[in-house]
């Protein structure tokens, strides 16, 4: 199983544009079936962390998360909606135990 996690920052980005990002996003796993599992949300601000939102996706292989990556429907999203309005990315990908 392999773990894709997602922080992203969109400083100075309103409320409403956040919540569309959050939107688009959760319309992934209904799109691509190579989804195992997806997680998506606002940051509580517990820790003073300076990521607006997290995401958290599982695939069942690399080949799985490599289509995932490339399929339109995830390019359409990060293209058209989270890259124009974050100021900050930052991605991991590992193998669960």
């Amino acid at each position: 199983m392999i773990r894709h996690t997602v922080l992203i920052a969109f400083d100075g980005a309103d409320t409403g544009t956040v919540d569309r990002i959050v939107d688009e996003l959760r319309t992934l796993p209904a799109l691509i079936p190579e989804i195992a599992g997806f997680t998506v949300g606002r940051n509580l601000g517990l820790a003073g962390s300076t990521a607006d939102v997290g995401i958290v996706a599982d695939f069942a292989s690399v080949e799985d998360y490599e289509t995932y990556s490339a399929h339109p429907e995830h390019v359409r999203v990060v293209t058209d909606h989270v890259k124009p309005a974050a100021t900050g990315l930052d991605r991991a990908q590992f193998e669960l135990d």
